[in-house]
């Protein structure tokens, strides 16, 4: 089988890096012989924890904290990840929030927040990493989403809103991108071995009973190294299903 080539050497973007999936899939770039910028949200502590554990397989990292939720601090995230590594190559873009409410319930508050979470801040980061990756001629963007955006849940409204936006976003963004060695694409993810059992509804425990088991954080890490390397230089706009047959 041949090994994926074209990642070691490339400075990789990672946020919620800091823990379960994100600090899988930081740490899958670094194994791999990336450069790791790792994000986490405000808290640098976490962050450089997974640096640290990053730059123990020999590539260099840097905790990088700060919002990206937040047009102003996804900024300077973007900055500081180029400021401390080089230009970035790739963006793993793995933050994301998880609130049941119904929509009748809902507050103004707690839909801003998801859809500024889970979608915009793809929007952010890429607005400010593309100038240069299309100059540069390389490129890859990758969302990191749940797969309920495929499948109407209750209590999932502000969740499914913000994923489906973000798969009309990245489609868009490929088309636009495609043209100068930029790739864009999404990853829906079903539960996966660290989901909080309080997130594990009625109506998601009966879907789950038709599936073999959770998805590993390694198999979601794995799919990120792919879609980054030089074999799926051909696969753009495209949501990728790691869910183990949820959706259908």
């Amino acid at each position: 089988m041949t090994a994926l080539t074209g990642i070691s050497g490339r400075v990789a973007l990672v946020t919620g890096a800091d823990e379960a999936v994100g600090r899988a899939i930081a740490l899958a770039f670094a194994r791999a012989g990336a450069q790791v910028a790792v994000n986490a949200g405000g808290e640098t502590g976490a962050a450089e924890a997974v640096a640290s554990e990053a730059r123990s397989l020999g590539v260099k990292a840097a905790a990088v904290a700060g919002d990206v939720s937040s047009f102003e601090e996804a900024g300077e995230v973007a900055a500081q990840a180029a400021a401390q590594l080089g230009p970035v190559d790739i963006l793993v873009n793995a933050i994301g929030i998880r609130p049941h409410s119904l929509v009748a319930d809902m507050t103004l508050e707690e839909w801003r927040s998801v859809m500024d979470t889970n979608c915009a801040s793809f929007f952010y980061l890429a607005k400010r990493l593309l100038p240069s990756m299309t100059e540069r001629g390389f490129g890859r963007l990758i969302a990191v989403s749940v797969a309920q955006g495929d499948r109407a849940l209750t209590r999932h409204a502000s969740v499914a809103a913000a994923r489906g936006a973000l798969g009309e976003l990245v489609k868009v963004t490929a088309v636009e991108t495609g043209p100068f060695g930029v790739t864009a694409n999404l990853i829906a993810k079903a539960i996966t071995e660290d989901t909080s059992p309080e997130l594990l509804t009625p109506e998601i425990l009966k879907r789950l009973l038709r599936i073999p088991r959770p998805g590993k954080l390694d198999e979601v890490a794995f799919a990120c190294t792919y879609l980054a390397s030089d074999q799926a230089a051909f696969v753009t706009g495209h949501t990728l299903h790691l869910d183990g047959g949820y959706t259908i």
